[in-house]
């Protein structure tokens, strides 16, 4: 490769980052759309259920007693949506992080490799490898092994 060739071979290397990049922000959105829709869902079934119970009522004092009983399972499902939401949030953004860091690490190789061609042997260490490492570790959610967390893989609920 010449040295005319390495502005191109930057400009693919930015390229190929930004789209990466722009990958990791749809994959994002479609996983809490689907998040979304789940929780819109789970709404619309519990409201259904409680309606038809209001209809079930055979006298005044079975359909005064309904919503404190409701009022209780809310509470209850409201506490666990919660801690759903929370466990969402981190694999979110878990994978978010794991796969930027994978695009930078991907687009510092593109980069040196550009730099090497046109013989610049003098390149400067840009240790990438670790930039993330810390920030990661307080998104891995406990029970999750530093295998998963670096790939990203976790099963969703």
């Amino acid at each position: 490769m010449s040295i005319q060739a390495t502005p191109l071979s930057l400009f693919k290397a930015n390229a190929e980052l930004q789209l990466r990049i722009a990958q990791l922000m749809r994959e994002s959105g479609h996983r809490w759309l689907e998040a979304a829709q789940h929780s819109s869902a789970t709404g619309i079934s519990e409201t259904t259920s409680e309606l038809q119970s209001l209809l079930k009522a055979e006298d005044w004092q079975s359909l005064a007693s309904l919503p404190a009983e409701a009022f209780m399972r809310r509470i209850e499902d409201r506490m666990s949506d919660a801690r759903s939401a929370s466990d969402i949030a981190i694999r979110n953004q878990q994978a978010f992080a794991s796969g930027l860091q994978q695009a930078l690490e991907a687009w510092q190789k593109a980069v040196a490799d550009a730099m090497r061609a046109d013989g610049s042997s003098n390149l400067p260490a840009l240790p990438l490898q670790d930039i993330f490492k810390q920030w990661l570790s307080v998104w891995t959610p406990p029970g999750l092994d530093a295998a998963q967390a670096k790939g990203g893989k976790t099963a969703q609920k």
